[in-house]
């Protein structure tokens, strides 16, 4: 008994053997050797330029191949956007179109840009800064453009500028190419006219009204679009009007032409329910549908920016003959309105191709 276990003490602590008796060793494999990077390939030399000889637009950029090589691009100016630095501000505002302006692919509008060529575009920058940062669009604003999508080039596409394949040498793709910083010019101011003494004397007990739109509203479809308009009295006297949407006009610019929209049908007879007192310093406002008015012309056939100017004409609204003392005239809104339109009315036509800019 006692040797069967003084030999199973053996057998334990014996290093475990192979088939062939001999104990086996570990087998070390010979260490890979390591792969340099590849060297990464040049960058195209191709250029962003701004043209902005105002502060709120029309902009012209230009995308120019300063290099040797041909390359790809995605030719639209709907893959720009901004960094706006108002004069004294710390920070930029930045500017871009809403996310269903903006194409999806490079493929969409691709160009090939030959060596020494550019291509060129012209837009509206209040596209892009709408709303409140209209007002960064000022003079002696510093202004970075960018066109393209933001990310690195190993993110993947889409790219701004693409290497054409089978064309040496090699270069790398880029998501997107900035331009130099550029100031806003300043702009004229008219001067104003003197007003003579006995003018003054004359104006003092007028009526002083004043037309006002939206500054800017943003609309997916012309029946979306609907401007707030106010009639204010700045006078120091009670002011008798009539201010209904048959006294309104509006004129309107836009991609699809000008256009001066008016109330469909002839003003109603007066009523005295028909007019509004504005007390000193009181203001009425009227929600007004624009696609009431632009009914028979082409002004909002067309996505994109559209300036509207509202006016007011109550010459023939006039109260007299119900008794009542009214402003009878004509009122134009000293601002205009921005309007943003995402889909015009009319069919979408086929899609616009890019040109190079003419030799």
């Amino acid at each position: 008994m006692l040797a069967s276990l003084v030999c199973l003490a053996l057998l334990t602590a014996a290093p475990t053997a192979s088939l062939g008796g001999a104990p086996q060793r570990a087998t070390s494999r010979p260490a890979k050797p390591k792969v340099p990077p590849p060297e990464p390939k040049p960058v195209p030399d191709v250029k962003l330029l701004i043209e902005a000889t105002t502060a709120r637009g029309p902009w012209r950029m230009r995308a120019v191949n300063a290099g040797e090589v041909p390359v790809r691009i995605a030719a639209d100016a709907g893959l720009l956007s901004f960094e706006v630095t108002p004069r004294g501000a710390r920070a930029p505002i930045r500017c871009e179109l809403p996310e269903d302006l903006r194409p999806s692919s490079d493929r969409e509008r691709a160009l090939v840009l030959p060596p020494k060529r550019a291509y060129a575009e012209s837009f509206e920058p209040r596209l892009y800064c709408f709303g409140e940062k209209l007002e960064a669009l000022a003079p002696g604003a510093v202004v970075v453009a960018r066109l393209g999508w933001t990310g690195g080039a190993k993110a993947g596409s889409p790219f701004e500028v693409a290497p054409i394949e089978g064309i040496d040498p090699e270069l790398g793709p880029m998501k997107s190419i900035e331009s130099e910083p550029f100031a806003l010019p300043d702009e004229p101011s008219l001067p104003l006219a003197p007003v003579a003494a006995h003018a003054r004397d004359a104006d003092a007990d007028a009526p002083r009204l004043s037309l006002q739109g939206a500054a800017a509203v943003d609309a997916m479809a012309p029946n979306d679009i609907e401007i707030p308009v106010t009639l204010r009295n700045e006078a120091e006297r009670t002011v008798v009007i009539r201010f209904r949407p048959e006294v309104l006009a509006f004129d309107v610019i836009g991609p699809g032409g000008i256009e001066h929209c008016e109330w469909p049908t002839q003003v109603s007879a007066p009523t005295q329910e028909l007019f509004v007192s504005l007390p000193p310093n009181g203001a009425e406002t009227l929600d007004i549908g624009l696609a009431d008015y632009c009914t028979r012309g082409s002004a909002l056939d067309r996505s994109g920016l559209l300036i509207v100017r509202p006016r007011l004409d109550t010459r023939n609204a006039s109260g007299v003959s119900v008794g009542l003392r009214t402003f009878d005239g004509t009122l134009i809104a000293t601002k205009p309105t921005v309007i943003r339109l995402h889909r015009g009315a009319g069919k979408v036509g086929p899609l616009r191709r890019p040109r190079l800019e003419p030799q």
